[in-house]
């Protein structure tokens, strides 16, 4: 698995900024920051700032590339946030799509029960 503070710093690569930004937005030192995610100590509204001004969902720091989804199981968040640089190629949208699909019609069958 990687680790916490690699994920953080591949969102921040990504989103163009810098290790010491983050940390002075949360009002910490780098080293503060470093430490508590290392060790997994930082304070819950310190990751869910990170994720609302970072724009991931906070699951999505937590979660494994990779990481299969068995809508008839348990209903789960789509978002892709590591893909590696890699383009898309057709069958991998294809299968996004139908994945998509899948938890759409998960969704509905949720909704529907309820309505009813």
């Amino acid at each position: 698995m990687d680790s916490l503070i690699q994920k953080i710093n591949d969102i921040l690569a990504k989103e163009n900024y810098t290790f010491k930004q983050l940390a002075d937005y949360l009002g910490l030192t780098e080293q503060q920051l470093e430490s508590g995610l290392i060790h997994k100590t930082l304070e819950i509204r310190h990751l869910e700032d990170i994720s609302k001004n970072l724009r991931v969902p906070l699951y999505s720091i937590f979660r494994e590339a990779g990481t299969k989804i068995d809508y008839a199981e348990k209903p789960y968040f789509t978002n892709k946030l590591w893909n590696d640089g890699e383009e898309s190629s057709p069958q991998k949208l294809m299968e996004e799509i139908e994945m998509l699909k899948k938890a759409l019609t998960h969704k509905e069958s949720v909704l529907n029960k309820k309505l009813k």
